[in-house]
């Protein structure tokens, strides 16, 4: 069903309706990214002991999404370009969590000038915690939802994501 429904009323109350619709979604995506981040960073720190922030938590997914249970390797530029920083940011998140023991690094033994950045067992224990909290986030939202709305859902978040790439690139 659209959100406008073409054959009732005015032009507008058609843009009054649209305009409430994009108030309403633009005020729940804030609403969700804040309280996301607040949510996950209370687990990770205050539940589980760990306190890592959310850009620690990114960065040590950067890091398990590519070398956990696989033969890849990842360096600390690699990871500025995945968590989207520079690369000195990337480089004093790293070294900080190499110092908490969450990371390590490691002499590439292909090339002595690569550094590798891997995970440590606490590392692999946040991100674990990390993917496990996203797993049953969108396992919630889906949750008594048909297929086909399942689909009309995913179809949405893809736009979203289609909407942020193409602001990035602006």
């Amino acid at each position: 069903m659209s959100a406008v429904r073409r054959d009732e009323g005015t032009a507008g109350e058609a843009k009054a309706t649209v305009s409430k619709y994009a108030t309403e979604i633009s005020d729940l995506l804030v609403s969700i990214y804040n309280s996301v981040e607040e949510i996950e960073t209370k687990m990770l720190s205050r539940t589980h002991g760990f306190g890592v922030s959310m850009s620690d938590a990114r960065v040590i997914e950067a890091v398990g999404k590519r070398t956990l249970h696989t033969d890849k390797t990842i360096s600390v530029s690699e990871v500025a370009s995945e968590c989207r920083v520079q690369v000195p940011s990337a480089t004093a998140s790293v070294n900080r969590l190499v110092g908490k023991g969450f990371l390590r690094k490691e002499r590439s033994s292909g090339d002595a000038r690569r550094v590798n950045v891997l995970l440590t067992s606490d590392g692999e224990r946040i991100y674990r915690l990390h993917t496990l909290f996203h797993v049953r986030m969108a396992a919630f939202m889906s949750d008594g939802m048909s297929a086909e709305e399942q689909e009309i859902l995913l179809k949405g978040i893809r736009r979203l994501a289609e909407f942020y790439a193409a602001a990035e690139g602006e």
